[in-house]
């Protein structure tokens, strides 16, 4: 197709891919609240360690968090002095790496495949809708998959090609990497240098030479040991035990807050992950087995299956676990597209499950959120859906253009997620229980009771205190306009007192918790 080729070859094709990539990741990302759970704590995290000029010491509700390493958070304090404390500044910098990740995947793949693989890489990448939620994100997942993908990368390069400046770009992203997420970053990426080494047959010390692996773990130490060691000291070492045994440990050798599962679902969230080229991976795998000779196929196979295997097994399951694989197995699902698809008939039948699906998901999604309190009044919402296949429809139409199907293809992801951010999910945000009540307890002293939604504290930024039940008289009697936050259930165990009222009630949206507001009933 003469108008793709002369696309690929377009020398600004890179700043083009990065551009629209961060379009795709930044689009409105200030009209959506700080909700999510992991959202709402990180946001609040890194404010409350701005207001505190502490870089030191993470903390939620000014009590010492132990969950993550503190690089998403610097970025955000430096987004924060930016642009104010807001959804749009928590998610910056998450965009920024999301197109950072596209641009290094395309050059990479363009420097050690050729140009119509990178191309159709960025497609498959581009499309993916989970992708563009999780660069959506106030997480710190966003930072790990752009420097493990660049530790990646640069490895391959300094073996192939004895590159010094990717060796430097090497061990600083690993070290980076492991300031964004923790040891997983050097574990990870380690077993897979390990594998692709053995396959390969380059684990010999003409390679070990070029890697200079004693000289790297200096570079790597000196970018990481700093700011763990001054935190220990800081926390007297509190943070270090929850961080590594807590958060690391536990997390891969047993299930933590129910998401647990069976081998074969961190399989299933690739699948959906990568939709909707994913229908075609299955063939891509089995084609990159057969070019397994290709050094650079060979190392995708190891980076992207290495990275599904490793998280089939840890005992925690979440579907953001495995997104580090999608930029290797997207090479692999580029190079099947442009080395052995000719024609249509090749992906027929995943192309047919593919619409098949896209048309019960809209159906399944309206009946599903039924049930969900929360869901209902917006469950209308669902009929949006109906996009994603009628873009497959389009693409089905130019059936006999390979590369006009496929691009279409890419196309009904990458609207599917323009309308989500855009059409869907403001509307859905706006019946979470934090946005409802905001009113109710602004400019009032507020305790919580138990559990309370982390989101209160990016909005009220200020701590909110923990209250006893045995507390509720006193607090009320000195603030008689007060609120305690709480939860249905909590508060149904305890039996609320007579003299007290539920004045809010709200489901809280994506959990299970109803978010309840306490205050002392007027006469």
């Amino acid at each position: 197709m003469r108008g793709i080729d002369e696309v690929i070859k377009n020398r600004y094709l890179p700043v083009f891919l990065f551009l629209l990539a961060l379009g795709i990741y930044l689009l409105n990302s200030w009209g959506v609240s700080i909700y999510i759970l992991d959202e709402a704590k990180n946001a609040t995290c890194a404010r409350e360690m701005l207001d505190k000029g502490n870089w030191l010491v993470p903390t939620f509700n000014f009590d010492l968090r132990t969950d993550k390493p503190p690089l998403h958070y610097f970025f955000m304090m430096l987004s924060y002095s930016i642009f104010g404390v807001n959804p749009f500044a928590a998610r910056f910098f998450s965009a920024i790496f999301g197109a950072l990740t596209i641009l290094v995947t395309y050059i990479y793949t363009r420097q050690f495949a050729d140009s119509k693989t990178a191309f159709w890489t960025a497609v498959v990448l581009l499309s993916s809708i989970h992708l563009s939620l999780q660069f959506h994100l106030a997480v710190p997942d966003p930072y790990l998959i752009f420097f493990m993908t660049w530790s990646l990368f640069s490895f391959y390069s300094v073996v192939c090609k004895d590159s010094k400046l990717d060796w430097l770009w090497m061990y600083v992203s690993m070290g980076l990497a492991t300031l964004a997420k923790g040891p997983v970053a050097i574990l990870l990426p380690g077993l897979i240098f390990l594998l692709f080494l053995i396959f390969s047959k380059k684990f010999d010390w003409k390679t070990i030479k070029k890697l200079k692996p004693f000289i790297g773990v200096v570079l790597v130490v000196a970018i990481v040991l700093p700011w763990y060691v001054m935190n220990g000291l800081a926390t007297d070492w509190e943070w270090t035990r929850g961080f590594f045994f807590e958060h690391n440990l536990d997390r891969f050798s047993g299930e933590m807050e129910g998401h647990g599962g069976i081998f074969l679902l961190t399989v299933l969230f690739v699948v959906v992950g990568l939709f909707p080229f994913a229908v075609f991976l299955p063939q891509a795998l089995r084609f990159a087995f057969q070019n397994k000779k290709n050094m650079f196929m060979l190392f995708s196979l190891a980076a992207g299956l290495s990275i599904v295997g490793f998280f089939s097994v840890s005992q925690t399951k979440l579907p953001n676990y495995t997104v580090p694989a999608y930029p290797f197995l997207a090479v692999i699902t580029g190079f099947f597209i442009t080395h052995k698809l000719t024609n249509y008939r090749q992906v027929r039948v995943a192309f047919i499950s593919l619409l098949s699906l896209s048309i019960f998901l809209p159906i399944a999604a309206f009946v599903a959120m039924k049930f969900d309190p929360s869901l209902l009044p917006v469950r209308h919402l669902s009929v949006w859906l109906f996009v994603f296949p009628a873009f497959l429809f389009l693409a089905w139409n130019s059936r006999n253009s390979i590369h006009k199907f496929l691009l279409i293809t890419g196309f009904s992801g990458l609207i599917t997620a323009l309308v989500f951010f855009e059409a869907v999910y403001p509307v859905i945000d706006h019946q979470n229980p934090v946005s409802n009540s905001l009113r109710l307890v602004e400019n009032k002293e507020v305790r919580y009771y138990e559990k309370f939604n982390p989101s209160y504290s990016f909005y009220l930024q200020r701590k909110i205190e923990r209250i006893d039940a045995d507390g509720f008289h006193d607090f009320f009697q000195q603030n008689p306009d007060g609120i305690i936050i709480s939860t249905k259930r909590r508060i149904n165990e305890l039996g609320l007192d007579p003299q007290y009222e539920v004045i809010f009630s709200g489901k809280d949206i994506f959990e299970s918790p109803t978010t309840v507001l306490i205050a002392l009933k007027k006469n």
